[in-house]
């Protein structure tokens, strides 16, 4: 096959094998083909090699909003419940965060534009070509487009020391979540240490020439450094701002450019002058409204004061607008490769006991939950949720079933249940749903309080090891790899950096079977090896699994180019207003 590394070929090539042996569907050959950055050609060619097929797309309307000629103008206005924490791309985690970011800052590569599995697909973006590897798949090589300018007022061209400096930048930050995804690069623990100036194994060769080095193989790196944390900032406008205050005035390369911040009402974009493919972007600007209820911007929506939900159809009103002639063509659905769980903190008794932790994955009825969303979710009983690489259709953990929790609470010493409290955010449908769980969790003999609070108080809350015992979380996909549902909530770095592993569960048996994981190149086996994690989480129940969200969301009668995208779930860079 033309078109790709060595290292790509000999992978497309297993893929084939694959699909041909009956062991891999389409939908995984185009998922795994993603992981590993593989070209657009490559994908093609393993298709036809393993005969024709269609990916999967959009569930929303395809005509109406959808449709039509793009033209250039206007304003997008999407409303959400919440603002962002920040805006530091080294920083920020956050859905609504990264909503605005994908618009300010852009990465080495991108997913391809289309709805469905397709979506999954990497392709060049600030890059000039997919990466050529070698060394056994422990060497990336990756050359930059040239003239590509940060946005006004720095307005000059972005090189590859630029994204040495922010890649460093974000190793070294104490409130960065995700440098365990980078662990890896060459030098970079000595580097987090202090021992070391700079990241040995991340070197800019020359101006266009990026060059990192693993120490092991990693079949989901490549999906690693297009997160927002490896995105360019000007080392010069960190300077001028700070590291405290930067998130509230970004500056990347991107299709749009920070204008306004009023905390607590709106974030204003405008259309970056000095975008690399400027011809293509139709909005003048995007304005994000951030003190919305659901229920709020669905009436805007359809007075026509906004374009966009954010946070989804209110459940109470998902049969009114399917069943609507005028607003049904205007509704999107589309599962969510992600995941809502209780987190069991276990710095907090008897939550440290795994009988009373699976005592509460028996006792909550899921199914329950499912029908207060009106069907906005599928229940979960497993790690990997439906769409992701390792979620097994016909697997089953737990479920519910009161007797089989009171018999676990008795043989782990608690027969009268014991007292706690449960904590979410305020924003529907969370709480009526954690008073369904209330009741689940009385039934069986835990009296737990309930304590909602913002969104954003909830999250820094939620993160600090002796704040809440139990508590709502949810994880969308940052990339299509399981290892993408194992480090960021699992992991022992994740629970000594107080970020995301709310449960502040971790394990030595667990650590040594994702680092085995991580260096195996073998895909399948690879794939086998987080089955075996996935066993092992669920039987430890660090944490219960609720549901897998299914969105419906709607835009307004001008909308043209609306989908839901896979990975990053809006895409106004390819929308329009009539």
């Amino acid at each position: 096959m033309a078109g790709g590394t060595q290292f790509q070929h000999e992978y497309a090539d297993h893929l084939v094998h694959e699909v041909r042996a009956g062991r891999m569907t389409r939908r995984e050959l185009l998922v795994r083909a993603g992981v590993v950055g593989l070209s657009a050609t490559l994908v093609g060619q393993i298709l036809a090699a393993c005969g024709s097929a269609s990916s999967s797309t959009s569930s929303g309307a395809t005509t109406a909003g959808s449709g039509g000629t793009p033209k250039k103008g206007g304003t997008l206005v999407f409303a959400w419940d919440s603002e962002p924490a920040t805006l530091d791309p080294a920083i920020a985690w956050n859905l609504v965060d990264w909503q605005v970011e994908h618009g300010v800052f852009e990465s080495l590569y991108k997913y391809h534009a289309v709805p469905g599995v397709a979506g999954t697909t990497l392709e060049p973006a600030m890059a000039a070509a997919m990466p050529t590897m070698s060394n056994g798949g422990k060497t990336y090589t990756i050359k930059l487009k040239p003239g590509i300018l940060f946005q006004p007022p720095i307005n000059r061209e972005v090189t590859a020391e630029d994204f040495k400096y922010s890649f460093e930048r974000m190793m070294r930050l104490p409130n960065a979540p995700g440098t365990y995804f980078y662990t890896n690069v060459v030098g970079a623990a000595a580097y987090q240490a202090g021992k070391a100036a700079h990241v040995a194994g991340y070197k800019a060769l020359d101006k266009y020439t990026i060059e990192i080095d693993l120490d092991q193989p990693d079949l989901a790196f490549l999906n690693a450094l297009t997160v927002d944390f490896c995105d360019p900032i000007p080392k010069e406008w960190v300077a001028k701002w700070g590291n405290q205050k930067v998130g509230r005035h970004p500056l990347g390369t991107g299709p749009f450019m920070f204008e306004s911040w009023t905390p607590g009402q709106e974030i204003t974009l405008a259309r970056n002058p000095n975008y690399r493919d400027a011809a293509h972007v139709w909005l003048d600007g995007i304005k994000f409204e951030l003190a919305d209820t659901a229920q709020s911007a669905f009436l805007k929506l359809q007075r026509g004061d906004i374009d966009v939900l954010g946070n989804n159809v209110p459940p109470a009103n998902v049969l009114s607008v399917l069943s609507s002639p005028e607003w049904k063509p205007y509704v999107y659905r589309e599962p969510v490769i992600g995941t809502i769980y209780l987190f069991l903190n276990v710095q907090f008794p008897p939550l440290d006991n795994v009988l009373v932790r699976q005592a509460i994955s028996w006792a909550i009825d899921r199914d329950k939950l499912v029908k207060l969303l009106t069907g906005q979710g599928q229940a979960l009983y497993q790690v990997y949720p439906p769409g992701m690489p390792g979620y097994q259709a016909d697997k089953k953990w737990y479920g519910y079933d009161p007797a089989k929790a009171k018999q676990l609470l008795a043989q782990a010493g608690f027969a009268n249940g014991f007292k706690t409290t449960l904590y979410t955010d305020n924003v529907d449908p969370y709480p009526k749903l954690f008073q369904s769980i209330q009741n689940d969790l009385e039934a069986v003999g835990i009296k737990a309080g309930l304590t909602t609070m913002s969104n954003s108080s909830f999250d820094t809350f939620a993160s600090t090891a002796h704040s809440a015992s139990i508590g709502r979380y949810l994880w969308y996909m940052d990339f299509p790899d399981p290892s993408d549902w194992i480090s960021p909530l699992f992991s022992k770095a994740a629970a000594v950096s107080e970020g995301t592993n709310n449960s502040f569960w971790w394990s030595p048996t667990l650590e040594k079977m994702m680092t085995e994981a991580q260096t195996m190149t073998d895909a399948t086996a690879r794939l086998a090896k987080y089955d075996d994690i996935q066993a092992y989480i669920m039987s430890q129940a660090p944490y219960v699994t609720l549901y897998s969200p299914v969105m419906t969301t709607m835009c307004s009668k001008r909308v043209g180019g609306f989908y839901l995208h896979e990975v990053y779930t809006y895409d106004p860079t390819h929308y329009w207003v009539q």
